[in-house]
This record gives structure tokens, sequence and C-alpha cells, in this order.
């Protein structure tokens, strides 16, 4: 099983390749994307989506953390 770093950084690399033109994606897009690869990652269980929805913002939300301190 893939760590959810792994998983976060193919959502963001996914993401950036998608949104290469002038725009980018808003962040209930980064949400949703790595929350989908969560969900996936668990193997598409039935009921639930919420956990892989507050995983997937507490891990942006750390990634972002990580960016403002550099």
């Amino acid at each position: 099983m893939a760590t959810a770093t792994a998983l976060l950084n193919k959502a963001t690399s996914e993401s950036e390749r998608k949104n290469s033109a002038a725009t980018t994606a808003s962040e209930p897009d980064h949400v949703a994307e790595l929350a989908y690869i969560l969900w996936e990652s668990r193997g598409c269980p039935i009921g639930s989506p919420e956990e892989d929805w507050f995983k997937a913002e507490q891990e942006l939300a750390s990634k972002a953390g990580l960016a403002n301190d550099r």
C-alpha cells in the first residue's frame, strides 16, 4: 500500500500536469483528487467518504504548512 505522502505527491503532480496552462486548480479540486486517490488505495470501500476527504484536507494543509516554512 502506498503511503499518504506518495499519494499526495501523485495527486499534486497529476493536478499540476492537468493545470499546466495558465489556470490552477482550486483547493477543493486538490482535496477531491487526493480524497479519490486515498479512497482507491483503501480498496474503494462503500460508505464513509468523509474519512478520505478529511485525511486529504489534513495532508494538503500539512504540505501547505511545510511550503510556508521554507
